[in-house]
């Protein structure tokens, strides 16, 4: 059992000193969690079925983000131009009315 447990030693200790100043910052934390658990405990049970619809989705999605960011820099400037533009008509429109 020790020849087995050993090599896995060796992999966990490494961790615990990224883990152990994780734990300082969440210790606080506690004791505003644990009164949401009882509400959370139940969301989970129906978000889990979720999940199992949703990853394949996310596999869809993924490469058309990557086709929508370059689109987005274009887009952006003209939406300061149309803004632009829409309070000169807004200006003109004011104008004429008068």
């Amino acid at each position: 059992m020790n020849s087995e447990v050993e090599p896995l030693n060796s992999e966990v200790e490494p961790l615990n000193s990224e883990v152990e100043p994780l734990n300082s910052e969440v210790a606080p934390l506690n004791p505003e969690v644990a009164p949401l658990n009882p509400e959370v405990a139940p969301l989970n049970s129906e978000i889990e079925p979720l999940n199992s619809e949703v990853e394949p989705l996310n596999s869809k999605v993924a490469p058309l983000n990557s086709k929508v960011a370059p689109l987005n820099s274009k887009v952006a400037p003209l939406n300061s131009e149309v803004e632009f533009m829409r309070l000169k008509y807004e200006s003109l429109q004011m104008t004429n009315d008068k």
